[in-house]
């Protein structure tokens, strides 16, 4: 017995499906001010590194002149 699957409303369904997800990312993009289709950026500017988070003053003590 052969199963026939109507293909043509899951299709329907499923592009309707992929549609609102992309309408909702670019429009929540838009409303936070962000260009939806700009590469993303890279991660390595948000990254510290313990030396440069002390800005080079570890080890030295900080006397308040007051």
């Amino acid at each position: 017995m052969l199963i026939l699957i109507p293909w043509k409303p899951l299709v329907i369904a499923w592009c309707a499906l992929a549609a609102m997800l992309w309408v909702g990312y670019v429009g929540y993009s838009v409303l936070e001010g962000k260009n939806p289709f700009a590469m993303a950026q890279q991660h390595s500017s948000r990254l510290r590194t313990p030396g440069a988070a002390d800005n080079g003053t570890r080890g030295k003590s900080h006397l308040d002149s007051r």
